[in-house]
């Protein structure tokens, strides 16, 4: 049997996960190893704005005046994660599946925010599996897992990703087991 891959993908939290870190996200999968799995919520904003963190490198990025830095996960919440377009590319930058470039390094940061990159997003923290942990949480239900779209992080609002993700594999969100409006 071939053992689940969810990176490079998308997991999508079922309504009834109710941790707090992951109630209605959305995660970008990074890394899937048989040591574990790395992923960045791409949903849930904070409320600082990525234009203060450009101020705190001397630096303006105009386009992100009012874009939030989303809150990725429990897991080294100082930790910076850059999502950007696949067309920049840097000594250390990951790609998934030519859709987005994962970023970490400050010369990479200085240079998107210089070139007033729009396709940019900052991401605090990260979501992380020990060995078969997301496995096992996939086989209970907890996830749905999808393909890799570049409009969930740079076109669609925060608080509209969940539900258009759902509905982008041809759910209604509300007949979701665990969904308040099936448990009526």
């Amino acid at each position: 049997m071939e053992r689940f891959q969810a990176a490079p993908g998308v997991l999508i939290a079922m309504p009834q996960l109710l941790d707090p870190n992951f109630h209605r996200s959305v995660i970008l999968m990074v890394e899937h190893t048989d040591e574990g799995a790395l992923g960045l919520v791409i949903n849930h904003e904070t409320e600082h704005l990525c234009s203060e963190v450009a101020r705190t490198f001397n630096l303006d990025w105009h386009v992100g005046q009012h874009i939030h830095l989303r809150r990725g996960g429990p897991v080294e919440r100082q930790s910076l994660w850059m999502v950007h377009g696949p067309t920049w590319s840097f000594d250390e930058t990951q790609t998934i599946n030519d859709v987005f470039g994962i970023s970490r390094s400050k010369a990479a940061l200085e240079q998107l925010f210089r070139a007033n990159e729009p396709d940019l997003r900052l991401v605090i923290g990260y979501a992380g599996w020990g060995p078969g942990q997301l496995e096992q949480e996939v086989a209970e239900g907890s996830w749905l897992h999808c393909g890799v779209r570049s409009e969930m992080m740079f076109d669609w609002p925060a608080n509209e990703v969940w539900e258009r993700s759902i509905r982008q594999l041809g759910i209604d969100p509300a007949q979701l087991v665990g969904s308040p409006s099936s448990l009526q």
